[in-house]
């Protein structure tokens, strides 16, 4: 792509990435969709993590796997709720950095300690600032790494590779700050862990003991 064109390009996406807004809790549809209704909405929401019309971000079969493992409740009657579309706004934007076992152990956690409504408005807030100061970052050293020994390609190269290598570590980081949270007894105290086990075996190999003796009773 010749220099100017990819000026061009990001220059179009710093402005989209400043301007995204993802819907605020009031601003979700209150009337319950049907799955084709609920795919539409979601596409135009979701538009902004789309690469050059790269794989769906969400289809009919995802919704019915969240469905199946309980990542979101059941639609009642084949229709989809307020919370369904908060549900899966929150786990496919996830989706792009988390397997699905973190994101369903961090939403089961959050919700349980407060409302959907108060999870789904936090996450936007995160999630808005987040991409809006990714925008600015980017925008910035782009404009400053453009130098007459630099174009804007090597300049981009470069930046995207920091970029790479910093969501690769706070990837890592969320990962091990949501076992820690789901799984704290296990993390935090392994020999326990391990000494309830035993005493589960001890156990199950008396009862084996006890029910063998009735039988031959």
């Amino acid at each position: 792509m010749e220099p100017d064109d990819i000026r061009k390009e990001m220059d179009i996406w710093f402005s989209e990435l400043k301007n995204h807004r993802t819907p605020d809790w009031d601003a979700l549809p209150d009337l319950e969709l049907y799955m084709d209704q609920v795919i539409t909405y979601l596409e135009r929401q979701l538009r902004i993590f789309s690469q050059d019309g790269e794989d769906r971000l969400i289809t009919s079969s995802m919704i019915n796997n969240y469905v199946k493992h309980n990542l979101i409740p059941r639609p009642v009657q084949k229709k989809y709720s307020r919370d369904h579309l908060a549900y899966l706004v929150a786990i496919s934007a996830l989706k792009q950095v988390l397997p699905i076992t973190d994101i369903s152990n961090i939403i089961k956690h959050q919700t349980g300690s407060m409302k959907m409504v108060e999870f789904y408005n936090r996450f936007r807030a995160i999630q808005d600032d987040a991409l809006q100061a990714t925008a600015r970052r980017v925008e910035e050293e782009f404009l400053a790494n453009q130098t007459e020994s630099c174009g804007p390609g090597d300049a981009l190269g470069m930046l995207a590779l920091r970029l790479a290598f910093e969501a690769g570590a706070n990837i890592l980081a969320a990962k091990k700050l949501i076992r820690l949270l789901c799984s704290p007894e296990k993390t935090q105290n392994p020999e326990k862990d391990k000494r309830d086990k035993k005493s589960d075996k001890l156990k199950k190999n008396a009862q084996d003991g006890r029910g063998s003796s009735d039988e031959l009773e």
